[in-house]
């Protein structure tokens, strides 16, 4: 293969993994928490686990599809917060994670979320501000300071005795 042709390949395979990860994937969404497809979601009442999965876009509780405080619902009744009950193991991990964890977790990284870029650029541009114009105190005392200094030396506030007479 020449190298033209294996960086032909190359490319077509950097765009073909490119349009898989575009992809949008399948799970659930709850609230703020996405849980995709194979997750699995349990509750514990009293000494039995009730378990549920999500399978394409729904989460399956004995055979329908359900929301996590219908899950809740349905296993321990009313008065139970289904984010405190549920467990979750997400695909490829091997800890439960209680969902309120989950949950904070995912709105302490929001709180996290960077400035967009047009409020970075009012936020510079106020710093940059404030900047000039601090300098520009600065050069307007440091002027002052020079301009006293210089009118200290003019010699009508000089003294007698301070200056040298001229030696012919």
């Amino acid at each position: 293969m020449s190298p033209g042709e294996a960086l032909i390949k190359a490319v077509q395979a950097w765009i073909a993994k490119g349009r898989a990860d575009a992809i949008p994937a399948r799970g659930y969404q709850w609230k703020q928490l996405f849980l995709p497809e194979g997750t699995r979601v349990r509750l514990r009442v009293i000494t039995t686990w009730h378990v549920a999965t999500i399978v394409g876009d729904a989460l399956i509780y004995e055979g329908q599809a359900v929301s996590p405080h219908q899950m809740a619902k349905q296993a321990v009744g009313d008065g139970r917060n289904a984010w405190r009950e549920i467990w979750v193991l997400l695909p490829g991990h091997r800890n439960w994670t209680n969902a309120a964890l989950m949950r904070a977790q995912l709105l302490k990284q929001a709180a996290k979320v960077p400035p967009t870029p047009a409020e970075a650029m009012g936020v510079a541009a106020k710093a940059m501000s404030e900047a000039l114009s601090t300098a520009l105190t600065l050069v307007a005392h440091a002027n002052q300071q020079a301009q006293n200094t210089l009118e200290r030396r003019l010699p009508k506030y000089r003294r007698a005795w301070d200056t040298l007479e001229d030696v012919d």
